[in-house]
């Protein structure tokens, strides 16, 4: 019997389709990953504003001017439109807001589909870029695509409308990789020149997009044939690019690096000592959350992620992995190898994230693995695509599902695609409004004193707003109870004390209301503004005009300050005249009546109430005190003297007495004086 010969195919058919020129569909694959994007995240469109969409879009006043906010927000502080400076410089993402307010006025829908737009158009471009890298291997690159858009750490950044700058400056980032690399196919100038606009528009994004000055190098040296050369000179026209980016940032702005607030919620690592072992530690969180992105959290900071020593296991475990990843770079860089790409991309796109808390004492957030997803994904779905078999001649992959490997690959592939998606899809409806995204992670975010105090003031917002009595009782003493945990976690909180001030004020509890006022940062004008109104509404009008003033004089654009300023100018006025009319025989109204004189800096009298008040009871130390003031800004200074020579009759250890007459004495010349008083006070410090 003849045998018959069997005839082999030729390689390039034997091989997966993902070898072969690319297939007739493959110019459709694009549009997967942004088809992809609205099945993550149409279920944001229903959301409404959220954390920081609020001071950044609602309350920035650039923003709300629509067009014509376009040139301030070029020319000033990322921040300064809602009334802070950090030194940041990203008018981009803030441009389009005040676009989108001009066209249909603050309508979140609208801006939550601009954010997923943007998300869809990142996956296409990162597909495209993908298939330059790794060509003729669509499949692969599809994979990497939509897992790197599935991973739910991806939330904080899409949900959340403010975080557009990340979305824009990743998008602009890919965008100018894949110009580059066509550039160096095809040597068109006109790509490179797009690249260097692209590149120059991720930058005005934000500024971490600086981290494509190593990407860019990185590409082209693992993906392409050219050399150093080449490889440099395309570098160095990127660097000069950030060069520029920097010089616009500092005419326009002033600074390149800002001042470090001073913020122990967001900036809580102070010490050196203490910043390397807790960057070690929110690194080996940040590795967690890829693998786990389970309790996503909107807010790590103090004390959810406590500061750590070097005994801790998570910061050693950490080391260890930077150090075994430093050995693999070192020993695979001449062998191209695609996983060290990758964790070189992972690298450098998540030290953005660890530099903020090493520089600056910083916090963990899920906003800096943005990018990073990228360099997780190609690892997980370039060693899930080693299970394929592959030619023996030619190591291509053989997609033969009669066999296991491609099997498993597109079993574990969908497993994890379905639990991301899954995952992110559940979380997004969380960043519908303040109230859900608080209520939701204070379950394991309990920790931080500001998730605390975020949670408890919107519980105090719906309580103002409730009109059932039991209800709005019930929501008044949970809130406070939380805002209390937050000033627990953090006793100098001004904010928590803050909204503990607007609480008892809405309880019309004002001296209590006044306590906590005068906790919080009397350096901002809002703070000042409240206490004026708890002082108001206790009957001090005088201290009220005198607050609001003091308001006005920090911001004078502090609206709350500025529109209730006649009102209570003439509560003062009418308070003035009844009292100056009332006849009395009590210090008390005479001591009263010279504050409300002194206020109006009327200080002659103001002199002769509290000689009343004096007259009437010798012993009031306080109109003494006051009648010494007034002596001094009358600048009677013996008088004064002679004043707080008579509250120490009857207060023999009186500090006010001792500092204001140790100033007096220094002021007209008498230095043995003045000495032997600054002896007294710090006598009595001891």
């Amino acid at each position: 019997m003849s045998k018959k010969k069997i005839v082999s195919k030729p390689p390039s058919e034997q091989a997966s389709p993902e070898y072969k020129p690319q297939p007739s569909f493959f110019k459709y694959m694009a549009w997967i990953p942004f088809v992809f994007a609205f099945i993550l995240y149409g279920n944001t469109l229903t959301n409404e504003f959220a954390l920081d969409d609020l001071p950044q879009i609602v309350n920035n006043k650039f923003v709300q001017q629509g067009l014509g906010g376009i040139s301030q927000i070029m020319t000033t502080d990322y921040w300064s439109g809602s009334g802070v400076s950090l030194g940041y410089y990203r008018p981009l993402s803030l441009i389009t807001f005040a676009i989108e307010k001009a066209a249909y006025n603050n309508n979140p829908l609208m801006m939550h589909l601009v954010n997923v737009i943007f998300y869809a158009l990142t996956g296409m471009v990162l597909f495209l870029l993908l298939s330059l890298m790794f060509r003729n291997m669509p499949y692969f690159v599809l994979a990497i695509t939509l897992l790197f858009m599935a991973h739910p750490v991806h939330t904080e950044v899409v949900a959340n409308i403010k975080s557009r700058d990340e979305i824009l400056s990743f998008f602009n980032s890919i965008m100018a990789m894949w110009l580059v690399f066509r550039y160096s196919k095809t040597k068109f100038i006109a790509n490179l020149v797009l690249a260097w606009v692209f590149y120059f528009l991720a930058l005005m994004s934000k500024e971490t997009a600086m981290t494509t000055l190593v990407l860019v190098p990185l590409m082209l040296f693992f993906f392409t044939p050219k050399k150093g050369g080449y490889i440099g000179g395309v570098t160095v026209s990127f660097f000069v690019l950030s060069l520029v980016f920097l010089v616009v940032k500092y005419a326009l702005i002033g600074t390149l690096t800002g001042d470090l607030p001073i913020d122990m919620n967001n900036y809580p690592y102070r010490e050196l000592s203490g910043r390397i072992p807790s960057m070690l530690y929110i690194f080996g969180m940040y590795l967690y959350r890829l693998v786990f992105p389970v309790r996503l959290l909107y807010d790590y900071s103090y004390n959810q992620i406590p500061e750590v020593g070097w005994g801790n296991p998570v910061a050693l475990f950490s080391l260890m992995i930077i150090l075994g990843l430093a050995y693999f770079a070192i020993v695979n860089l001449k062998r191209k190898n695609i996983v060290l790409f990758a964790i070189l991309l992972f690298g450098a796109t998540l030290s953005v994230g660890l530099m903020f808390v090493l520089t600056r004492g910083g916090i963990m957030a899920e906003r800096f693995l943005y990018s990073a997803v990228l360099g997780f994904s190609m690892v997980v779905v370039y060693y899930l695509h080693k299970l394929i078999p592959r030619d023996k001649k030619t190591k291509q992959a053989i997609w033969d599902f009669t066999q296991k490997g491609p099997k498993l690959f597109v079993g574990i592939m969908t497993v994890l695609l379905v639990l991301y998606t899954a995952r992110t899809i559940a979380r997004n409806p969380v960043w519908k409004n303040n109230f859900t995204l608080f209520s939701t992670d204070i379950n394991y975010g309990g920790n931080s004193a500001q998730l605390q105090k975020h949670y408890g003031s919107e519980l105090i917002n719906q309580s103002v707003t409730a009109t059932d009595k039991v209800v709005k009782d019930s929501l008044m003493n949970l809130g406070i109870s939380h805002v209390e945990k937050a000033i627990e976690i953090n006793p100098r909180f001004s904010e928590a004390y803050f909204k503990l001030g607007y609480a008892y004020y809405q309880l019309q509890d004002y001296p209590k209301s006044i306590e906590y006022y005068k906790k919080t940062n009397q350096g901002v004008s809002m703070n000042v503004s409240n206490m004026a109104l708890s002082y108001y509404m206790s009957g001090d009008y005088g201290e009220a005009v005198r607050l609001l003033q003091k308001s006005l004089q920090l911001n004078p654009e502090n609206q709350t300050a500025k529109q209730n300023m006649p009102m209570v100018k003439q509560a003062f006025d009418r308070k003035l005249q009844a009292m100056k009319r009332e006849q009395s025989l009590d210090p008390q109204h005479y001591y009263e009546l010279g504050n409300l004189f002194a206020e109006q800096t009327n200080y002659k009298d103001a002199l002769q109430s509290f000689e009343m008040a004096i007259k009437l009871n010798p012993d009031f130390t306080g109109a003494l005190v006051n009648k010494g003031n007034c002596h001094y800004m009358l600048k009677d200074y013996n008088a004064a003297i002679e004043s707080f020579k008579a509250v120490l009759e009857i207060e023999p250890n009186s500090q006010i007495a001792f500092k204001n007459l140790s100033t007096l004495y220094g002021m007209i010349g008498n230095n043995e004086m003045q000495i032997f008083y600054n002896k007294k006070i710090e006598g009595n410090a001891k």
